[in-house]
């Protein structure tokens, strides 16, 4: 995605686990709106990368920014304070833990770093399941007979 869209919901959380769902839940009300976004896999990209910050960038806190559809794309970026950049770590299938990097890959190729002044942003683009409405097409017409 090109361009990001404006900004639909920002937050700042504490690195502590009970920063996961809170992260999860805001990003999940600001897509609402937005039925042809998958709100499913942004509820789980968000919690992965979310669970990242806060099992590996040594405390303080990240910051979640969500923005608005841009054509059929959002993008989504998790701001926190380390500079080290994700490590990828190769699961079993006994593992709990370890398929966040690989989540991404899968379900929004493209992801990527930036380093920051203040530690790094892991950006994330989503293309939607469904073809968002189109603003200038005309409304339904109705299959029901009009009265004379």
């Amino acid at each position: 995605m090109d361009q990001r869209g404006y900004v639909l919901a920002v937050e700042r959380y504490p690195c502590t686990a009970v920063a996961v769902p809170e992260a999860r839940a805001i990003a999940a009300r600001a897509y609402a709106p937005h039925p042809w976004v998958d709100h499913d896999m942004v509820k789980l990209l968000v919690s992965e990368t979310a669970t990242n910050a806060v099992l590996h960038a040594g405390g303080g806190w990240f910051d979640l920014i969500c923005h608005s559809p841009v054509g059929s794309s959002i993008q989504i970026e998790l701001h926190d304070r380390s500079k080290s950049e994700p490590t990828r770590r190769v699961a079993t299938a006994w593992d709990s833990h370890g398929r966040g990097l690989e989540l991404l890959d899968v379900l929004a190729p493209g992801w990527f770093v930036v380093t920051t002044p203040t530690g790094k942003s892991l950006i994330f683009t989503l293309e939607a399941t469904a073809c968002p409405p189109d603003p200038t097409a005309p409304p339904p017409r109705s299959s029901r007979p009009t009265a004379p």
